[in-house]
Order: structure tokens, then C-alpha cells, then sequence
């Protein structure tokens, strides 16, 4: 807010409040006035087009972020964050099969452990559970040697049935005060735990930490 006083026209302060800040809180519409305050000021930045696209996916706004996102690989198809949100938009639809090709295109340009921990998760939704537990071994070496987030990991795992798992890692990101645990609460990519009485431990958690 105190960046946006300072000066009005500065397209990160609205996108980063609203895909931030305002998602974190479900206060959804204002998350989607401030992303596309944004892409007013800066139309050609992929980044802030596809920050809105992700606004309109936490807000389960699917079709809007779908054609929100298509815009964004219009104007520049090689910016792989693009297909990782769209990927999330397609899942929120049940459209595993159009996730799954938007997360493969994502790992042609970047091999991000959110692709691929979520290209995991549609493939078991499209019973290509082989290739998914390859890809979960995978991601799990890599964590040896290198930072592989917990909830990229917790999303592997949850997907494959492997719950005590998955929530053994998402208390670590909650223990380790990382970035992911504030928006748990909103991300549709939880719905598979949600029901789980834990998840609920976890949020509990996530909002005495935001006390401390």
C-alpha cells in the first residue's frame, strides 16, 4: 500500500499486492481489480499478465483465467511460468489432459519442481500413474542434492496416495516459515488433502505463525 501511494503507476506494487497479498486473504475481488490495475500499466509483461491469470485460478475463476493465460503465451509463448498457471487452471476445470500437456510444454522450458510435481499430480488424475511415481523419484533425488520445496514435494506425494507423507513435508514448510504455506488456504491444488482432518492442523499452524 505504501508503494502504491508513493507512486500510483508502479505495476509491480498492484500486482504483487493482489497475487500476494489479497489472495492470501480471499479477498478475491480486490486480488483481481489490483492484477488487472497491472496489466493496465505494463500490457507487455508476461509476468504480471500471468500473476493475473493465477489471481483469477485462486479465485476458481477457471474460464477467465484459461483466456486470461492464452493471452499471455500470445504475446509470448516461451515464458514458462505461463503454462505452469495454466496447467493449474486446467486442473481446477478437471481438464487433466489439457494440464498435462500445458505442464510438459512448462518442462520443455524450465525444470521447475512446481511443474513437476504438479504434471504428477494430472497424471494420476489421467491413470498414467507409471510415469508419475517415475517422476516422484525423480523429484525426490533431486531434493537430496539440492532445495526442492516441501509443498512441491507434499503435492508429489499427496497425489500418489502417500498422505503421511505429503503431510509430514507441508509441517516443514510451516517448521521452515517458507513462502507456500500462506496461500494453502486458497490454492485449489489442495483439494485432494482438504478433506483430511490434518490439513486443517496445518492451516491452524500457518495462521498462529502469522501471529508470532
Amino acid at each position: 500500500r505504501r508503494a502504491i501511494e508513493l507512486n500510483p503507476n508502479y505495476a509491480t506494487a498492484h500486482q504483487q499486492f493482489g497475487v500476494e497479498c489479497l489472495t492470501a486473504m480471499s479477498r478475491f475481488d480486490e486480488a483481481v481489480t489490483e492484477g488487472k490495475r497491472a496489466e493496465e500499466l505494463d500490457p507487455l509483461s508476461p509476468i504480471i499478465g500471468a500473476d493475473l491469470g493465477h489471481i483469477l485460478t485462486r479465485a476458481r475463476r477457471f474460464d477467465e483465467s484459461v483466456a486470461q493465460l492464452d493471452r499471455v503465451l500470445a504475446l509470448d509463448p516461451n515464458f514458462w511460468v505461463t503454462y505452469w498457471y495454466l496447467g493449474m487452471a486446467y486442473q481446477g476445470k478437471g481438464e487433466y489432459a489439457k494440464a498435462v500437456a500445458a505442464y510438459r510444454k512448462g518442462m520443455a522450458l524450465n525444470r521447475s519442481e512446481w511443474l513437476k510435481a504438479l504434471l504428477i499430480n494430472s497424471l494420476v488424475k489421467t491413470g498414467e500413474r507409471q510415469e508419475a511415481v517415475k517422476l516422484l523419484n525423480e523429484l525426490q533425488a533431486e531434493s537430496e542434492s539440492r532445495y526442492v520445496s516441501g509443498s512441491a514435494l507434499a503435492i508429489a506425494y499427496g497425489s500418489l496416495g502417500e498422505k503421511d507423507k505429503a503431510f509430514a513435508y507441508l509441517n516443514k514448510d510451516v517448521d521452515e516459515r517458507a513462502s507456500r504455506p500462506a496461500v494453502f488456504s486458497v490454492n485449489p491444488v489442495w483439494d485432494d488433502l482438504r478433506e483430511d482432518p490434518r490439513f486443517a492442523e496445518v492451516l491452524r499452524r500457518v495462521e498462529a505463525g502469522k501471529m508470532d
